[in-house]
């Protein structure tokens, strides 16, 4: 029988550990490329998405004309579309609860040391997805390629009752199989 704290306790160590945060916080910063983490259990799966946003919107900095206004709008409702982020052939997903935070949620931007608006901005988004049968998903797929050609690749770890696993996608390969 699996454990029904399997989620609860892998999102905590691999989204919440401060010193796991930070590391992944650092790395994920790297333009062109994302974080992407998937946790499989029962009929439920977690999936944690975080890339700068120069990968989605083409800037860093709070929107400055119409055009970018516009392009923060449509990328924050690509991002509310979890079959974009992460699909599955099996399972028959369906998205339960769904949580997107943009750089520019607060008015506040963070500064740096200097006092100048930090360039450094980032989107993060989780979703929790209620499966009829979670146990046979055996790949995934992303649309985020197609859809944003900031993106040069993304970085997977995938934990799940058949394993874990790493992978490393990009233009030309954006699915990836859990076995």
């Amino acid at each position: 029988m699996k454990s029904r704290f399997l989620i609860p306790f892998l999102s905590l160590y691999l989204f919440s550990d401060p010193t796991l945060s930070e590391k992944r916080h650092h790395d994920a910063h790297i333009h062109g490329v994302a974080e992407l983490n998937i946790v499989i259990e029962n009929d439920s799966v977690l999936i944690e998405f975080e890339s700068p946003a120069i990968n989605l919107i083409g800037f860093e900095h709070k929107p400055r004309t119409d055009a970018q206004q516009l392009e923060l709008h449509n990328a924050l409702a690509l991002l509310n579309d979890v079959d974009i982020i992460a699909s599955f052939e099996k399972g028959e997903c369906r998205a339960a609860e769904t949580h997107i935070s943009g750089p520019f949620d607060d008015d506040d931007q963070e500064g740096s040391e200097h006092g100048e608006p930090e360039e450094h901005s980032e989107f993060h988004a989780t979703y929790t997805l209620s499966c009829q049968n979670a146990s046979t998903i055996d790949s995934v797929r992303t649309q985020l390629f197609d859809r944003f050609p900031g993106f040069e690749a993304i970085r997977v770890r995938w934990i799940g009752s058949k394993g874990q696993g790493t992978a490393l996608l990009n233009n030309q390969s954006s699915i990836f199989s859990i076995e």
